[in-house]
């Protein structure tokens, strides 16, 4: 295959997996060297020509991040391949952004292990493919989702080790990131995907309403209460609640929840009795909600009741191998929709498209998508995408009139635009803009 006699360096504070993979790699034609430490690595990379760094993150006197670090100013050449027992999407971020090529969570098998030591060495990689615009890799679809970086493979590891328990789960990420596709996937993939899947904007309710959805009402609890009605925690028994934007849920709300994830039971308004629930709570926000805390804005008490596994998303500018894939799916999906099902696109406006930053995420991409599939034949051509992504500097030109403006009515002016693309919706416009609908509502006056 023309890859015998490579040099890989193993590094791991478990012998028994350093062991294990030093015999793989040999029974591969690999020479190979083994470290039980970052010093150790470093002083074996110092006197020893090596092709390929295998590290764990997870070790003591110094972590796998570190190792990337020194190897990425030292070897900027060398690629590497991590593997770890503790896989969260964060440190696959931060392994990528040091040069890491792929990312295998414990345990793997034999020939996983074999596949990325093979793919990396042939510059075969995710970031490599996503680095020579290619599309072709095949997507690892999961759940309603599609990708192939390693940020998208550790997230799936992370569902994996969630879907089938009940523990609550706090979803962080920007706007237009998934977090509900993900919620979906924790519930369908697990063994409690039979029941129901219950998911509420906690933006988009009125105040006044969102103690009735969540926790259901007696007739005759307030005015126009005219019968009984079940709460949202009651219609989703033994399912999943799903409870997105949770940092704009009133303080008295914060409080009936915490008493709920407390007591796991729910009383309805109105009544004087409780009843148990078994639904499980995910959560998802988009705002800082630990500053939140130090505000008085949110209860701390909750946040810790809510954070029990923690699940960062990862945008779109930060997993980059993940756009043309995603571009494909949107493609075969709206091709099909707007009678265009053989659609394709050019290697420059592919291109365009990577080089974008897209800040509205896959939201955003898959909004874009569908516009140039109803603008373009049979191919999308370069000149069919909008300016603002071909040329960014676009986005940053104002009209002589724009600039006599105070802060104050430029931002109006800009929550208007915002509103008029999105069709006047409240809740997408607030999703965009990245605030709640109350603070829009307090914007617009």
């Amino acid at each position: 295959m023309g890859l015998q006699k490579e040099n890989i360096l193993i590094v791991d504070d478990n012998y028994d997996m350093l062991e294990l993979l030093q015999r793989n790699l040999r029974s591969l034609n690999f020479h190979t060297y083994k470290a039980a430490s970052v010093a150790e690595a470093m002083n074996v990379l110092q006197y020893s020509a090596v092709d390929l760094l295998i590290t764990d993150l997870q070790m003591p006197g110094g972590n796998g991040l570190e190792l990337l670090e020194y190897v990425n100013g030292h070897f900027p050449d060398m690629p590497s391949l991590v593997i770890t027992g503790f896989p969260t999407v964060k440190t696959a971020l931060k392994a990528t952004k040091l040069g890491a090529r792929d990312y295998l969570s414990k345990p793997f098998t034999a020939e996983e292990f074999k596949n990325a030591v093979f793919s990396i060495l042939r510059n075969d990689s995710p970031v490599e493919n996503k680095k020579k615009g290619a599309a072709a890799k095949t997507a690892n679809t999961y759940g309603g989702m599609v990708g192939a970086s390693p940020q998208y493979t550790a997230l799936i590891d992370v569902i994996e080790r969630v879907k089938d328990n009940k523990a609550t789960v706090l979803i962080n990420g920007e706007s237009g990131t998934g977090k509900e596709l993900i919620a979906q996937a924790i519930h369908t993939k697990g063994v409690f995907a039979s029941k129901p899947f219950v998911a509420i904007n906690c933006g988009a309710i009125p105040e006044n309403l969102i103690e009735s959805e969540l926790f259901g009402h007696v007739k005759g609890a307030f005015s126009g209460a005219v019968e009984n009605k079940k709460g949202l925690f009651e219609a989703a028994e033994g399912g999943t609640v799903f409870l997105d934007e949770i940092g704009t849920l009133p303080m008295p709300v914060q409080t009936r929840l915490l008493r709920v994830l407390q007591e796991k039971e729910v009383r309805m308004l109105g009544s004087t009795r409780s009843q148990k629930i078994t639904a499980r709570i995910i959560a998802a926000t988009n705002a800082d909600l630990m500053q939140m805390v130090r505000e008085k804005q949110f209860r701390e008490d909750l946040y810790y009741r809510l954070n029990v596994v923690t699940i960062e998303t990862t945008p779109v500018r930060d997993r980059p191998a993940d756009i043309p894939l995603l571009i494909n799916t949107f493609l075969a999906k709206y091709g099909k929709e707007y009678g265009k099902p053989a659609i394709t696109i050019a290697d420059d406006a592919l291109k365009a498209l990577l080089g974008y930053n897209w800040p509205g995420n896959v939201r955003e991409l898959e909004n874009i998508t569908q516009r140039l599939i109803i603008m373009a034949d049979a191919e999308i051509q370069i000149d069919h995408i909008p300016a603002f992504i071909t040329n960014p500097e676009q986005q940053h030109l104002y009209n002589a009139d724009s600039l006599l403006l105070s802060l104050q009515e430029a931002e109006k002016a800009h929550i208007l635009k915002v509103l008029a693309a999105v069709g006047n919706n409240k809740t997408r416009a607030a999703e965009i803009l990245q605030i709640d609908r109350k603070t829009l509502r307090a914007k617009l006056g």
